[in-house]
Formats: C-alpha cells, structure tokens, sequence
C-alpha cells in the first residue's frame, strides 16, 4: 500500500495541483453494461471495442432510475438534451443521447470535506455507463476504480491509467468488475493525433485526442503575461476534513502516473462538445504545441460547447495563455471553465480568482465564444443543458475550418 507522511503534503500539492475503508459488494448488475458489449473484463484495444448498446436497450434497475432522479432531477438523460453537471475540478457527470457517463472522477477528499454535494458512492449509485478520463493525477482519475468497480462503467484512458484503476478496483475485489478501452499510453501515439471509435452502438464516433499536459515552458518569442491569483481560503475553514479515513485514502492516490493527456469530442445529432482537464503549452514553433493546434483546429464537424481547464503550470510565467490558445483553436459558441475550483490550498484558489482575468482573455480573441463562466460551489451539480436540434449549432464558428 502507497502511504505518504502528512509532511509531504504542500509540496506535492504544489507540483500536482496545477497540473491539473472496508470491502464492500458491488451494486447490483454492476458488469452488466461491460459484459453486454462482449467486452469482456479486461483492457481492449479500439481497434477491438464492441459498441456498447444503444440507449433503447438499456435495461436499469429500479434504484438506479430514483439515484440519477433523486440527484441529477428528473429526466437527466433525455435523449433531446446533452446534459453536463460539474462536481469539482474538471470533473463532471455527461449524457448524451440517452446515456449517462463520466468525465473525470474524483470526489475531493483532502484539505476539506463535503465542499461538494456529492460523493464517490453517489457517482457509482448513478451507475455511469463508462468514465472518460484526461489523465490520471490524483484530481482527476483517483475514484475511477471505486466508481468503475462498482457500477460495471468502462474506464476510457491509456494503459498506465486503466492499471491504476484495476489497481484501486481490487482492493474491494471488483478489478474484474469493469473493462478499460485503450487509448495509448503515456508517450503513444504522439501529441496531436487524433483516433476515433464507435463508443456507443447508436451513436457517431468519439474523436480522441492525445495532446499535452500542462508546464512551465518559458517562451521569449510570445512570453505572456504572469498571472497568480488570490486563492480563496474560506471553503477549508468551512468544510475542514478531520476524518482520518479520507485523509489516508486522499495520500494514497498522490503518487498516481500521468498516463498521457486525453480530449474527448463526442456528437449528437448537429451538436458537437469538447472536454478536456489540462492545458499544455501549444504555441507555435514547438512541433507538438503545432500539431495539437492543427488537431483542435479539425475536429469533425466542430466543436459547439467547450469545457476546459484554464490552469497549469505554465500560469506563473505565462499567465492564461495556454488555456486561450486551447479556446481559440477549438473555435466553439460556447466555453466552460474548469479546473480553477477550490480544490485544494493554494493551488485550487477558487473561481472568483480568476474570473476578471478570465473574460478579459477570452474577450480578446477575434470571434469570442459565450462564457458560461463556473463558479464554485454554486455551479457543482447545476445542470447545463444543451438542446441538440438548436439552430445554433447549424451555424458555423466563423473563423473555424468549419467556416470553410
């Protein structure tokens, strides 16, 4: 077993946090989703993925239905709507056409406790159909075992970070509980390329892309302009943690591998959203930075809504310049801010501390989207519903290669 002295905390926190129990039983028919695919258990390559089956065939059982309406309100997964409610960092739970999944999963534990008003248990209560995960630090990846063990939900990610899920799922015994769809690993394939598959049988391809975690990358040619904001201490006086048990389970994930860095595009109907939890430096002239720049420019059929982390590594030298370069590629109508909760001392300072900084970047680009601008605690769980026959999205970003 990890463990870490409490010592260790702030510098680990410093180095990851802009990056970005007792056995139980699983819930009941948590391999169903997994195993009706024919997927099997195991780790599969996409080349391999069976689709997993339509929205209309699924069969929940009674207490899933009341979870997902008790917590995420009635008709969460109305096939009409793509539905996204955020719980803490870039975490959030996501339908689409009649499914329901994750993007990211990490219930914050720490520093405080309850600052969301939703738990580990509660995400795999919903019984989420996969977890798609960007990487797989601690803030992002550390609960997709627990979750994915418990429900039979298929964890999305590398190599390295399906085995840290088996890793986690195993010690309640449930690592044969749930499949992992293989992106690549850390370092394969390269920044900025971009692979397809048929996730779902009823619904188009998802695009995913490798691109590149977020670091301190000075830049003479294009510097920026520093930006440290005034972290917001209040929520670890308020929600101060003093159990033990979530304190152990919290040092037992710091050390968990990076696994690459993974953007999600997914479309239903003319609707187009991307999701990715970090922002690595892609200016032009580092041959990566190019290619992820060409690969967010290309996305089939656009992006509409945007959701991203907007702090990294790169912020104390280059203020919010990374997290720009990503919106102004992606070129969507819409863009949600991620990452930037208070989520841990110091380094998760809140989003009111960046907000000012926030609009002024994103008014300065030559066709700015809509900010739907998150703020925390307010925003976790606030549903944000996107219909996907809106006129809207029929309309080309100008300046996108849609546009052309």
């Amino acid at each position: 077993m990890k463990t870490h002295s409490c010592l260790s905390l702030v510098p680990i926190l410093l180095s990851l946090g802009l990056a970005a129990c007792s056995p139980s039983q699983p819930l009941q028919d948590g391999k169903a989703l997994a195993n009706e695919a024919g997927n099997g258990n195991g780790a599969v390559a996409l080349a391999d993925w069976k689709p997993l089956p339509a929205a209309k065939d699924l069969k929940l059982p009674p207490e899933t239905l009341a979870a997902r309406e008790r917590i995420l309100g009635p008709d969460a997964t109305d096939p009409a709507f793509v539905k996204l409610w955020w719980f803490g960092v870039s975490s959030f739970i996501a339908s689409a056409g009649g499914h329901l999944f994750l993007f990211d999963a990490w219930e914050i534990v720490g520093a405080h406790k309850d600052y969301v008003p939703i738990g580990r248990e509660e995400l795999a209560e919903l019984m989420p159909e996969a977890i798609f995960i960007g990487h797989g630090h601690f803030d992002h990846a550390a609960d997709a075992g627990y979750v994915a063990g418990r429900s039979g939900a298929a964890v999305v990610g590398s190599e390295e970070i399906c085995a840290t899920a088996k890793a986690d799922a195993a010690t309640e015994g449930n690592d044969g509980n749930f499949a992992c769809l293989i992106t690549g690993t850390a370092t394969t394939p390269p920044p900025g390329t971009t692979q397809a598959v048929k996730f779902w049988s009823d619904l188009p391809e998802v695009h995913i892309l490798q691109h590149l975690h977020s670091a301190a990358t000075p830049e003479p040619q294009d510097p920026g302009m520093p930006f440290v904001h005034i972290p917001n201490l209040l929520p670890y006086v308020l929600f101060l943690n003093t159990d033990p048990a979530e304190m152990q389970r919290f040092f037992e994930t710091l050390d968990d591998p990076q696994g690459g860095t993974w953007a999600y595009h997914l479309r239903v109907g003319d609707f187009g959203l991307l999701w990715h939890d970090s922002v690595g430096p892609i200016l032009s002239g580092n041959p990566n930075g190019e290619a992820v720049q060409a690969a967010l420019d290309s996305f089939p059929d656009c992006v509409d809504v945007q959701v991203g982390a907007i702090v990294g590594f790169n912020q104390p030298l280059n203020g919010l310049r990374d997290p720009l370069l990503y919106v102004r590629h992606a070129h969507p109508k819409v863009s949600l801010p991620s990452h930037h909760d208070a989520w841990a001392p110091v380094v998760g300072g809140g989003a009111a501390g960046y907000e000012t900084q926030w609009r002024t970047e994103i008014a300065s680009l030559e066709n700015p989207p809509e900010l739907d601008y998150l703020s925390d605690p307010q925003d976790y769980l606030r549903v944000r519903a996107y219909a996907v026959d809106d006129p809207r999205w029929k309309t080309p970003t100008p300046g996108s290669s849609c546009a052309q």
